[in-house]
């Protein structure tokens, strides 16, 4: 049942329905038949769906500055090339990673961020 719920939601917004009347038909239409309780699994499975049909030909490459897109050339070259992606991508800057990089491209995300590291360090000495 909820299954068809979510199809009947991506092909509503494959068709160009206004977000806000979906949102409001399928929460009536999920009332009246006593169904309230998927109405936040429908929704969730509907993004998860739509999230992984997203074409996401373009490599985002993120970094903790500016400066750090030169400081990591090499690695974001050959990353981008074992994702196959061009070496056309975004630039995004988040000062929480504290360094490196990280890459996504295709639903691929490779992680060379200081702040997984320490993460991960940190994780493994305190098991």
């Amino acid at each position: 049942m909820k299954n068809h719920y979510i199809q009947a939601a991506i092909e509503l917004i494959k068709s160009g329905t206004d977000t806000q009347e979906l949102l409001n038909g399928l929460k009536k239409s999920m009332e009246q038949k006593g169904h309230m309780r998927l109405y936040g699994s429908v929704l969730r499975g509907t993004v998860r769906i739509l999230e992984t049909q997203t074409d996401h030909s373009k490599a985002s490459v993120v970094v903790s500055q500016d400066t750090d897109i030169q400081k990591y050339a090499s690695d974001i070259t050959d990353a981008l090339k074992k994702l196959g992606a061009q070496d056309d991508f975004s630039t995004e800057v988040d000062p929480t990673i504290i360094g490196g990089v990280v890459i996504k491209h295709n639903n691929t995300l490779i992680d060379r961020s200081y702040k997984t590291t320490l993460t991960n360090l940190y994780r493994s000495i305190t098991k």
